[in-house]
């Protein structure tokens, strides 16, 4: 029987927590490590933004300096959210060629999420998949997860939420009022689920670990050994540390386009006219996940734009960055800008899970637009 490296780190603080897995990923992708199923929890709580999202629109910053709540960027698409003790993660890194890896992103998730269900199973919580990357009960989510591709190796990381701190949770978010905060609140209590909801009881953590080890020993036929983390990963762990605790890791979307946060088009996908053809706008598309774009255009021609949001791509890094800057100078209509996202997909071989090629064709030409009319450059002439 195939043996598998079983680590379990206990409680940990959020940079470590984002950034274990990537540690890991490198050695077992080449085979210098096992592969490795990590178990932990955070020792107090953190806002934990998605790569691709904007900090300063995602989270309430002032909140969270006056509560000392950190605030991290992991590599792991998906939304913003407050982690804390109340959950209890895993993290699955197998090589590239693994069973489960050869299929693509979705196969991964329905093969990996097996030994999840079955765990919550054991536990009285029959939940089942909802979306691409989540275990749902009833429609609540108690079990977000995100897959990657990194260094060689396919990476799942997700969580079993044993209990809920709703307050908590929507306090962190940045919202237009309290009021709205108030709705959110409420919204979450119905679109989220802990095991303690569900059966009236939280678990133990040796419990839950204990079931899931079980669970994916029998799901991949391996055998899950104790181990701990290798000196090289040790040393990795810590240099990561080190570069992603600053503010240049975990304000990098913010700040690779300081002209969108100095003035901003209000929510809806309203432009901002910055003079007599320049304009800057927003859409917001809803598909699989949401996907925002932001942009300076003079005319019909695009000067800057931002995409973000909380989908995932494989590979995580890089790509989008390479997508904004390809659409500079490109004329916002269907054709051009369908050939700009052809091009870059073809040639950079990245895969989108939660939106897709036409999602962001359509959010693009929407940023470009009115809320009630054409792209601007096709209105009546600015009389200024």
């Amino acid at each position: 029987m195939d043996a598998w490296r079983w680590l379990d780190l206990g409680r940990v603080d959020g940079v470590t927590m984002v950034n274990v897995f990537v540690a890991v990923a490198g050695p077992v992708g080449r085979g210098a490590s096992p592969p490795t199923v990590l178990v932990l929890h955070p020792e107090a709580p953190f806002a934990n933004v998605g790569f691709h999202q904007e900090v300063e629109r995602e989270i309430d910053l002032d909140h969270c300096r006056a509560h000392g709540i950190p605030v991290t960027r992991r590599v792991v698409g998906g939304g913003a959210i407050l982690d804390g003790p109340w959950e209890h993660d895993y993290m699955v890194i197998v090589p590239q060629g693994a069973p489960g890896t050869q299929e693509g992103v979705e196969a991964f998730y329905d093969r990996y999420l097996r030994p999840v269900r079955a765990t919550l199973q054991r536990l009285g919580v029959s939940a089942s998949r909802a979306g691409v990357n989540d275990l749902a009960v009833n429609g609540r989510k108690i079990s977000a997860n995100g897959a990657m591709t990194l260094d060689g190796s396919w990476v799942l990381v997700g969580d079993i939420l044993l209990d809920l701190d709703v307050d908590a949770m929507s306090r962190v978010l940045r919202v237009p009022d309290e009021k709205f905060r108030g709705k959110l609140a409420r919204g979450m209590e119905d679109w989220l689920t802990s095991v303690r909801r569900e059966t009236g009881k939280v678990p133990s953590r040796e419990e839950v670990s204990r079931m899931l080890r079980e669970e994916l020993g029998r799901e991949f036929s391996v055998e899950l050994r104790d181990g701990s983390l290798s000196p090289e990963e040790t040393e990795r762990l810590a240099r990561l540390r080190e570069e992603r605790s600053r503010d240049a890791w975990t304000f990098q979307k913010d700040a690779a386009h300081p002209r969108f946060r100095s003035r901003d088009p209000s929510p809806g996908g309203r432009r901002v006219k910055i003079s007599r053809d320049v304009y800057l706008g927003r859409a917001d598309h809803k598909a699989g996940k949401l996907l925002r774009v932001t942009l300076l255009a003079r005319k019909e021609e695009i000067l800057e734009v931002e995409i973000s949001g909380d989908f995932f791509t494989l590979p995580f890094d890089g790509r989008i960055a390479e997508l904004e800057r390809r659409l500079v100078g490109t004329r916002l209509a269907p054709e051009p800008l369908g050939g700009v996202l052809d091009s870059w997909l073809n040639e950079s071989k990245v895969r989108l899970v939660g939106i897709s090629r036409e999602d962001l064709l359509k959010t693009i030409l929407a940023a470009g637009r009115d809320t009630e009319g054409p792209p601007a450059s096709r209105g009546p002439p600015d009389p200024t």
